[in-house]
């Protein structure tokens, strides 16, 4: 039986002339990520139709290890501080995924 995960999956989109700044941020980021107690996986994606669009997808044991991430120092710094100032636009949903 598989194990339940959090899921997590965010859509960034760059302003004009940012999409190039926001994907080393964004490779900073992940790399830190995957180091978190709660992490099963942190990956980014590149539309190939829409220049600036990042698809992130996140999954964690628990809504807690999410929070935990967004709580993280990392994330502080380099999500909050450094990436979302970047974006027009950012859109996050969540879900529970069930073990089957």
């Amino acid at each position: 039986m598989a194990t339940p995960y959090f899921q997590v999956i965010a859509h960034y989109h760059a302003k004009a002339g940012e999409a190039g700044k926001v994907q080393a941020l964004l490779s900073e980021l992940a790399q830190a990520s995957r180091g978190e107690p709660a992490n099963l996986y942190y990956d980014f994606f590149i539309s190939t139709s829409e220049p600036g669009h990042f698809v992130i997808l996140e999954r964690y044991t628990d809504a807690a290890g999410f929070e935990a991430h967004r709580n993280s120092g990392h994330f502080q710094r380099i999500g909050f501080g450094q990436i979302i100032p970047l974006l027009d636009k950012r859109e996050v949903s969540s879900c529970m995924v069930p073990g089957n």
